[in-house]
This record gives C-alpha cells, structure tokens and sequence, in this order.
C-alpha cells in the first residue's frame, strides 16, 4: 500500500511523511478471492483492514437467521478497527465481495 493509499484513510490522512512510512511498515497485504470471509462476529479482534481496491461487506446474523448487510465498504475505507481499541471480540462479521 503506497503512503498516498493510506493517506485516504481519514484516521491517517493527517500523518507525516515519517509516521506514514513507519506505519507502512506493519501493513500487510492481503490478495482475497471474492466471498472470502475475513472474520465472524465473535472472533478475537487482532487485525484492523484498510481496502486498497474491491469491496467488503459487513454483516450480522438476525435473529431470525438471515444475514443482515451492515455496510458495503470500498476503497480507502477501513474496518475491524473497534475490536483492536477495546479488546472485545469481533461485533460483526467481515467478508470479500
């Protein structure tokens, strides 16, 4: 991800040059086959996700078993950030579209 990229992400559009190299560097790309479940609600929360391109789509099961779409997120968005800042399981269920 190139330090542009990440300056998208309005949580880090503010960084220096030096913060955003340094945050580079414990980025992780991941290449994802379409439907590819990222996490599920309940999941220990150890990762937060930035899209570079493609779409994800953030879900929950209803009570009544069907899967009810939170959000569809694209590029320069990012989520799973939640789960990192107060240490509870995943709320929610993340998958590749």
């Amino acid at each position: 991800m190139t330090i542009e990229t990440l300056r998208q992400v309005p949580l880090f559009e503010s960084l220096d040059t030096e913060a955003a190299n340094k945050l580079s560097e414990f980025l992780v790309t991941r290449e994802c086959e379409p439907h590819k479940t990222l996490f599920r609600a309940g999941d220990a929360g150890d990762a937060m996700f930035i899209i570079e391109r493609g779409r994800v789509r953030i879900s929950v099961q209803a009570r009544d078993g069907h899967e009810l779409t939170l959000a569809e997120l694209g590029r320069g968005e990012f989520f799973g950030e939640m789960a990192l800042l107060d240490g509870q399981p995943r709320s929610a269920n993340a998958t590749t579209l």
